[in-house]
Parts: structure tokens; C-alpha cells; sequence
């Protein structure tokens, strides 16, 4: 229906009085609150990049032989490499928008001929650049969960503009991550090669087990529940590699489910009872926190993560690369066996993904070891959320302003963490 102006525009009680307005009052009904990278933060993670082509980090994957021995024995001396380095690059990210100075100043009173005196509510040009803040902050807070490689035959997307996050740091080259794909390598080294599986993380698959499935014909594998169980299988496979994991990621939904799946007990893992008043779950040590943006197939349904959501482009909520947390179905392949190379039915790892399976992730919570990761901003003032305003040739108001970012996020020990997915409420 054509939209029809009316006319006059005000009426009489519309021209005679003056609107209720709060000053210096706006509401934000766009972003949202996201404790992961904060949470990071707080654990002391930034690592200010100082330049150089890459950000290499050492890491130990062997060790020099060692046996029980006869006196007098002759030993067999050799050597073998025991360390190497990861290696990542930095990522650069941007937000912008065009300043009129017509109708907005940037501070310095040359501009802003419209929103300024006594009729101004709020300062425009500070509710952009508060904008740009959060809107770098969610890009890099959504990348934080998925990965920042080329696509690959076993890489589905192509993210290498991006953070290298958490769905290529938490996998074995062997099982399909919450996204889909399986990264034989991170961080530049291969994995299940020379360094063996130092850099594994072998994910817990929550979903209903099916065994029917061929890669023409799939099995379909419903998301399960998550229990005490699976919680303690995640806090256990990260304190057997030597981790501690003190820092739980979910999304809203995630936290319900798990919520619920601990109320069955009423209990926390520490056996204090508790009356479902929670700011996060305390599970024998690990903070449990709801994380709005964290990987999630619910979440949709109530904020705009784009690209398909939204009425335009900028009421979205997307990632980097334009795309989301959000979770899709997807099939698993074909597992082999580690020592004959025949099909089996499940993952040869204890991941419990099945074969030939459609499988939906649904949602997905994460155990981690805080100082096992890094987050790499530039020293750099002019990219480190600085500004650069670039002017437009031949127009009389208009000018360019941009904010960038140079850093990364990464994981300099994968295997002190875990995560799971696959379950739902």
C-alpha cells in the first residue's frame, strides 16, 4: 500500500505542544552483550603485535627418548626434532560510514549545522562511532567461533580474511567440526603428521547414533541432550591433556539446555544446591557463561543474524565474511579406520559422529583454558580501533570515515580444551 503523507503535517495538538523527549537517552536495540572475548580479556590474552610478516609461536610436540636399561647396555643415540612453531597473520577488519558535516560534528564546531544547540538530543556523530566499536567487536566475536583458512576439500567456506577461531583450533583433521569441516592442519603445521596429535581436539558429538547411512543415501541424526555426563567427559578430556579449563562458552539456548540437564540434580558439580538464579554454572571449576553470538541454531529465531535476516544490510548481525553463528545441517563422510583404512560405521576417534549422516548441530558449548590463547592487536595506534577520515572530491559536506582493527585470535595449545555439539533442550 503506497504510503500517504499527511497533510498538514502536524495537527493542532502536534504544533502547539512539545514532545516528551529524553535527552541524552538512546535505546540500543541492535547489539548485543557477548562475555567470551570479554572474559578473555579479562584473563590478561592481548599479546600487542609488534609487525613482522606473521605471528609465529613455539610449541613442544616431542620429547627425547628415554627406557629402562641394562648396566653396561649400548644405546642407540639419535635425535629428533621436538619443537617447531605455529604460525598465524595478522587480520585486518574495518567499519565506516559517511559524515555529513552538515548535519553532524566530529567535536571540533566546524560542522554539525543540524544536530546541535539546544535542540539536539543525542550527538550523532558519538552514536556512530560507538557503532563502529561494536560493530568491530562483533565481527571479531563471531569469527572468534568459526575459522579464518581458504576453502579447501575439506574446507567448505573460504574465511581467510578472518580470525583463525575456534572451529579450526578445536579439531583433529579427522572429524568434521560443528561447521561442517575438518582442518588437517593449524596454524601452518600438518596435523597427524611429523607432530602427531599435538594439536588434536577430538569433539563430542551429542546426537542420536545411526549406523544406516551411505554417502548417496544419508542417515538422518537428530540432535540429543546434553547431561552431567557429557559435561564431565568435556572437563575430563581437557584435564588429561594437561589443561585447565575454566571458562564455558554457550549460546542462550545452550545455557537452557544445560541448566535444565543439571536441574535434573539440582545440583552444580560441586553438589551445592541452587535455585536456577544464574549469572553463569559453576561445573567443577568452569564458568558456564550465555553468549548471545556463540554458534547456535535457536538464536536466530530472535535476533537478526544476517545475511537472511533483517529488513537491510546494516540491521544485521554478521561475522567478517558477511555470514554467522548460526548452525545448519550438514553431512558427515565417510570415517575409515586408523589402522586398516576400512569403512566403519562411526569416527574412529571417540567423537561419536556417525557416517554418511545428516546431522544438525544445533547448539554447542565450549570448555576453555583462558591463557592457552592469544589475542594479537596491532601496536599500531591507526589500527588498533583508529580513525581515518578521507575526504570526497568535489563534495561540499560529505566525508569518509573509517575505523580499523589489526589483529588476531588464536590458540597457541588447542588440546586444553574441548568442546561439544549436537544437543538441544
Amino acid at each position: 500500500m503506497a504510503f500517504t503523507p499527511n497533510d498538514p503535517l502536524f495537527n493542532e495538538i502536534d504544533s502547539t505542544n512539545l514532545e516528551s523527549v529524553r535527552k541524552n537517552v538512546v535505546w540500543n536495540n541492535f547489539f548485543v552483550g557477548t562475555p567470551f572475548l570479554e572474559k578473555l580479556r579479562v584473563a590478561g590474552v592481548a599479546d600487542p603485535y609488534l609487525g613482522g610478516a606473521g605471528m609465529t609461536e613455539g610449541i613442544l610436540y616431542g620429547r627425547p627418548q628415554y627406557a629402562a636399561v641394562n648396566p653396561g647396555q649400548d644405546l642407540t643415540i639419535t635425535r629428533q626434532q621436538i619443537d617447531t612453531k605455529l604460525k598465524f597473520f595478522p587480520k585486518m577488519y574495518a567499519a565506516w560510514f559517511p559524515m555529513d558535516e552538515w548535519e553532524m560534528d566530529d567535536g571540533s564546531g566546524q560542522g554539525g549545522v543540524i544536530n546541535s544547540g539546544p535542540a539536539k538530543i543525542a550527538d550523532i556523530y558519538t552514536l556512530y562511532m560507538e557503532g563502529l566499536v561494536m560493530g568491530l567487536n562483533t565481527a571479531l566475536e563471531m569469527d572468534s567461533f568459526r575459522h579464518g583458512q581458504a576453502a579447501s576439500t575439506t574446507v567448505s567456506d573460504n574465511r581467510i580474511k578472518a580470525s583463525n577461531g575456534l572451529d579450526e583450533a578445536l579439531n583433529n583433521g579427522i572429524d568434521t567440526s560443528l561447521y561442517g569441516n575438518r582442518y588437517t592442519y593449524y596454524g601452518g603445521q600438518v596435523r597427524n603428521g611429523n607432530v602427531g596429535v599435538a594439536l588434536n581436539v577430538v569433539p563430542l558429538y551429542l546426537g542420536q547414533q545411526v549406523t544406516t547411512g551411505t554417502a548417496a543415501s544419508p542417515a538422518t541424526s537428530s540432535p540429543g541432550q546434553i547431561d552431567f555426563g557429557a559435561l564431565i567427559q568435556l572437563w575430563s578430556q581437557a584435564k588429561e591433556t594437561g589443561g585447565k579449563p575454566t571458562l564455558g562458552i554457550t549460546g542462550v539456548f545452550g545455557f537452557k539446555a544445560i541448566a535444565i540437564a543439571l536441574d535434573v540434580y539440582r545440583r552444580d558439580v560441586s553438589n551445592i544446591k541452587h535455585d536456577i538464579k544464574w549469572d553463569a554454572l559453576d561445573f567443577n571449576g568452569v564458568d558456564i557463561f550465555a553468549d548471545p553470538l556463540a554458534p547456535s541454531a535457536a538464536a536466530q529465531n530472535y535476533i537478526a543474524l544476517g545475511p537472511n535476516a533483517g529488513a537491510a544490510g546494516n540491521t544485521n548481525l554478521v561475522d567478517g565474511v558477511g555470514s554467522n553463528t548460526t548452525t545448519i545441517q550438514y553431512q558427515t563422510p565417510q570415517f575409515t579406520s586408523l589402522t586398516t583404512g576400512g569403512a566403519v560405521t562411526v569416527s574412529p576417534t571417540t567423537s561419536g559422529l556417525p557416517s554418511n549422516a545428516l546431522i544438525q548441530p544445533s547448539e554447542a558449548v565450549y570448555f576453555l583454558e583462558p591463557e592457552s590463547f592469544k589475542l594479537r592487536t596491532t601496536d599500531k595506534p591507526g589500527f588498533d580501533f583508529g580513525i581515518r577520515r578521507t575526504k570526497l572530491p568535489y563534495n561540499v559536506s560529505i566525508d569518509a570515515i573509517m575505523m580499523r582493527l589489526g589483529t588476531n585470535l588464536y590458540c597457541c595449545q588447542p588440546r586444553h580444551n574441548s568442546y561439544a555439539y549436537g544437543f538441544t533442550a
